[in-house]
């Protein structure tokens, strides 16, 4: 069960999500995340209701070792988020918080879809502008390159700077070369790769696991004359390579809440459980408060949403 002591403002993700949520930054000092703090999704350790007694148990005890704040499990189901935060209690530590805060986008892939049966399980409203776009750029000679496991690296400082720039232009800047050059070592790794006459026009970096392909970062080139057509065209290539794959879902990520649900994704609410070692109330304040912002945003795109 991997852990990472970061400082406060040290954590990619959890610095995004502060500013999605416009609030200032929650921790008034270094945090013990578990999992990878560049990435969304968690539940190592949640299996079963004994195996997070054990990772609460260790997590603490490291928070107490070495001074962290908090121990922080994000990117979960509400299945585990329940047994974490049941362990947590168990385990003695002196706030425990189980919180809404992100949206992932899924849609399923039937094992015989084609890109017919992929515009038809598009809602209506937004098929035709979607259609329109996707065969616009392949008319002009868009074309995928899929790049898996180390043949993606010649490409990573190309992409890398598109994703940076992408990320940017939403508040966070979320990724390096280094992170992007260590993950392409992650069975499944893939960076679908949009191309047009040679050119980087943009791409989508992702993993392949349990038939599921996860899109984690994007970038585009907004500079080049495609570059305004790539995002939709891309959405529309990354399932159809993953159905090449046996995949039978696509995992969209967060953000672009509107985008995704023109597309027809459906929303699925990650939790976030942290434990507190000491009963800091104003820290408690505050992450409820990010979660609340963070609703907020996401009801506006979802309104049936369980936040």
């Amino acid at each position: 069960m991997p852990y990472f002591l970061v400082p406060a403002r040290g954590c990619p993700y959890w610095s995004s999500q502060e500013t999605d949520a416009g609030v200032a930054p929650v921790w008034p000092g270094p945090v013990l995340y578990s999992g990878s703090p560049h990435g969304q999704y968690g539940g190592a350790g949640t299996a079963t209701d004994a195996s997070a007694l054990l990772t609460a148990h260790a997590g603490l005890r490291l928070a107490e070792e070495y001074g962290a704040h908090a121990v922080v499990y994000s990117g979960l189901s509400a299945e585990q988020a329940g047994r974490l935060t049941t362990a947590g209690r168990h385990q003695g530590a002196a706030r425990v918080l189980n919180l809404a805060t992100d949206v992932a986008h899924v849609r399923d892939l039937a094992p015989d879809q084609g890109l017919d049966r992929w515009w038809a399980d598009t809602p209506a409203g937004h098929r035709r502008d979607a259609r329109r776009q996707w065969r616009r750029a392949t008319e002009a000679g868009l074309t995928l390159n899929p790049l898996t496991g180390t043949r993606m690296l010649p490409h990573v400082p190309e992409f890398t700077a598109l994703a940076v720039g992408t990320a940017e232009r939403h508040g966070t800047a979320l990724y390096g070369p280094d992170m992007v050059e260590r993950l392409a070592q992650v069975p499944g790794a893939v960076l679908l790769a949009a191309r047009h006459q040679g050119h980087l026009v943009g791409g989508m970096y992702g993993f392949l696991h349990d038939r599921c392909l996860y899109l984690w970062a994007s970038g585009i080139d907004y500079r080049h004359p495609l570059g305004r057509l790539a995002y939709t065209w891309l959405m529309t290539e990354a399932p159809r390579w993953a159905l090449d794959q046996g995949a039978r879902r696509i995992d969209a990520g967060r953000a672009n809440c509107q985008a995704k649900k023109r597309l027809g994704y459906r929303p699925q609410v990650l939790r976030t459980v942290i434990h507190l070692p000491t009963d800091a109330a104003t820290t408690a304040d505050a992450l409820t408060t990010l979660s609340h912002r963070l609703g907020d945003q996401a009801l506006r795109h979802h309104p049936d949403l369980p936040w």
